[in-house]
């Protein structure tokens, strides 16, 4: 089987441009929740100081709440593009408002619920919080990030991603940079839905916001 390197395509934002191009692989996918028809490699905009710095910036003009920041917490291994973020949310402020901003990370259980050590839940407790994540398909993790937030006390204000197929969960919008409008023909299936299991095709790969793992 080719590597799925061999597929990638670079697309721009409709909204934002070339400011930050996602890389996509087109086939059958499997991630914990879903099937989708399209691989989300976020990994370099994760990971190249540049193009971290441009999400942020990217992101951060999107936060319009007159509440200043106190927690970011990142998942997905976003801690790069939340430590930018803090300081593009701070340059937005005026002295007076001006404070440390805490760029943190839940540990995760085996079931998958988040949670947070006691030396740190006073980063999350009666602090604003914006929740950031690399990709969402379904909206699974920010309910479970929603849920975190009111357990710990945390005063969610604001969800951002680079990607998201969904545009609110509830009555929380999400702020992303790229939505499945940027996508030609994206879509997210359940099991049993899937056409490509209802057709036999194979599955190609395992994937979540880390990378992918080819079968």
């Amino acid at each position: 089987m080719k590597k799925l390197e061999s597929r990638v395509i670079e697309l721009n934002s409709k909204k934002y441009g070339n400011i930050v191009p996602i890389r996509a692989i087109p086939g059958h996918f499997v991630t914990s929740h879903s099937h989708i028809n399209y691989f989300i490699d976020v990994t370099l905009l994760k990971s190249n100081q540049i193009d971290a710095a441009n999400c942020a910036h990217a992101l951060a003009h999107q936060y319009t709440s007159m509440d200043p920041i106190d927690t970011i917490i990142c998942l997905d291994g976003t801690g790069i593009i939340g430590a930018f973020l803090s300081q593009e949310l701070q340059a937005q402020y005026s002295n007076a408002e001006k404070k440390k901003i805490y760029v943190i990370c839940p540990e995760c259980a085996n079931n998958g619920q988040m949670f947070f050590r006691h030396n740190v839940e006073p980063m999350v407790h009666g602090k604003n919080v914006i929740l950031l994540l690399a990709t969402v398909t379904t909206g699974i993790s920010i309910r479970r990030g929603m849920e975190c937030m009111d357990y710990y006390g945390g005063n969610l204000k604001g969800v951002f991603t680079i990607f998201s197929a969904i545009d609110e969960i509830g009555s929380t919008a999400i702020n992303t940079i790229f939505t499945k409008e940027d996508i030609p023909g994206y879509a997210s299936y359940l099991r049993r839905d899937c056409p490509f299991c209802k057709n036999k095709a194979p599955i190609e790969a395992l994937v979540n916001s880390y990378g992918y793992s080819q079968l």
